[in-house]
């Protein structure tokens, strides 16, 4: 996706995915920001990318967790109790990758206060036991001296997980992000609350990131979870409820600064991208889970964190959750060619390559959308006029649209909505 922001984008810029995302919109104003406290406790009162050349992580790399207890968290990171949760939904209107509604339950973990700054990963890459990022693109916050203090991005999801685990913790899983951000079972639209997201994030941004704790804390004293930078969660990114063991993409949240639309800030969004792009829309924050933490579900075999279970879904008629999955009355716990995995359910017994990339199955067309001219003339100089691409790839479609002069408003799956002179 083209990194929209209001006065032009980034070379490298957001990739949509197969987000759930509704149709293009126009922006919404909301009133000012209301203050909110910072607290370790509980939530706060209301108030793209190139390939890199691997990974990073070594067993070397990987540092001793620093010390934390339930309810007590080194410097820097804030306390999550967790809890039951649910996630995803029953809508019929909803996009098949957000459904089905499902509860789970969150362990209490340790969990950054600000994404990882420049200057925090820029200490990791002088002590050898990081991958510097990019550079070679506008938004980079590395390219800029004066932005050790805003978020590091055009970083790939390896590096992150690197950084992390240089530092003995991890990145956070996409159930303990979403429960973080949405302040529990608060289920917050953002992570402030239900208002709009004007003048309490940084989105809408000319210029790129801004400073972390430029805003008030959201739920649990965090600051940024929603705008700012998207953030890399751990998971793969896959069909709810289970993660897969394994996938083509991983998943990431949060929305960022180039967003001008309130849908894409949601606490709710999923986003994926490829494990080794980037882009100065993505950055993350890292996660630990405490040694004497209980683990609903158990732990992992390395031990270094809990793991993810479901403790019910929804089912059809005439189907009941069995612990992995839905199934009648007599059926096996999971389907032939597949096996039960701690914290993927039901996995096949074989590996797969995950999803298919995106094919170009159609020409890409374009239609005339008038009601969205306003929103161009005021957002966009010199291309005053709204037309919707379909078809292609998402790669095709800004290359066709580019071709035309047009700059992307918004996107979606399967369509850009573009301005054009």
């Amino acid at each position: 996706m083209a990194l929209v922001s209001i006065a032009g984008c980034d070379e490298h810029s957001d990739h949509p995915g197969q987000t759930s995302a509704p149709a293009a919109s126009q922006t919404s104003a909301g009133p000012a920001a209301s203050a909110s406290g910072q607290t370790s406790a509980g939530p706060a009162a209301s108030a793209s990318g190139q390939t890199s050349a691997g990974p990073a992580a070594s067993a070397s790399s990987q540092t001793s967790a620093p010390a934390a207890s339930v309810g007590h968290c080194p410097e820097g990171m804030a306390w999550i109790a967790g809890g039951p949760f649910h996630m995803g939904s029953d809508s019929p209107e909803a996009a098949p990758e957000d459904r089905p509604r499902f509860e789970t339950e969150v362990a209490g973990f340790c969990m950054d206060i600000t994404e990882v700054t420049v200057d925090a990963y820029a200490a990791c890459v002088k002590s050898g036991k990081c991958e510097a990022g990019e550079n070679d693109r506008r938004f980079c916050n590395v390219r800029y001296p004066d932005r050790g203090d805003h978020p590091i991005n055009c970083v790939t999801w390896y590096q992150s997980k690197a950084y992390c685990e240089a530092q003995g913790k991890r990145l956070p899983l996409e159930s303990e992000w979403e429960f973080a951000a949405r302040g529990g079972s608060e289920y917050r639209t953002y992570s402030w609350g239900n208002e709009s997201p004007d003048g309490r994030t940084c989105w809408k941004h000319v210029g790129g990131s801004c400073k972390v704790r430029s805003y008030d804390p959201g739920a649990f004293g965090l600051y940024d979870m929603t705008g700012n930078v998207w953030e890399w969660v751990d998971d793969w990114f896959g069909e709810l409820p289970w993660p897969p063991e394994h996938s083509q993409v991983k998943s990431y949240r949060g929305g960022s600064w180039s967003r001008r639309f309130e849908k894409w800030m949601s606490t709710r969004l999923r986003n994926r991208y490829g494990p080794k792009k980037w882009g100065s829309h993505l950055g993350f924050r890292c996660a630990l889970t405490p040694k004497d933490v209980k683990c609903p579900f158990g732990r992992t075999e390395d031990q270094s964190r809990c793991q993810f279970g479901v403790k019910s879904m929804g089912c059809p008629a005439q189907e009941s959750w069995n612990g992995v999955r839905c199934a009648r009355e007599g059926e096996p716990e999971c389907p032939e060619g597949r096996v039960k995995k701690p914290g993927h359910g039901c996995s096949f017994k074989e590996p797969v390559g995950g999803p298919a990339p995106e094919v170009e199955s159609t020409p890409v067309t374009r239609s005339r959308s008038p009601e969205f001219d306003a929103d161009c003339q005021q957002n966009k100089p010199g291309r005053p006029h709204s037309y919707r691409y379909v078809g292609g790839t998402h790669a095709k479609r800004n290359h066709v649209s580019a071709q035309a002069g047009c700059s992307n408003r918004d996107v979606g799956v399967g369509w850009n909505s573009t301005c054009c002179p």
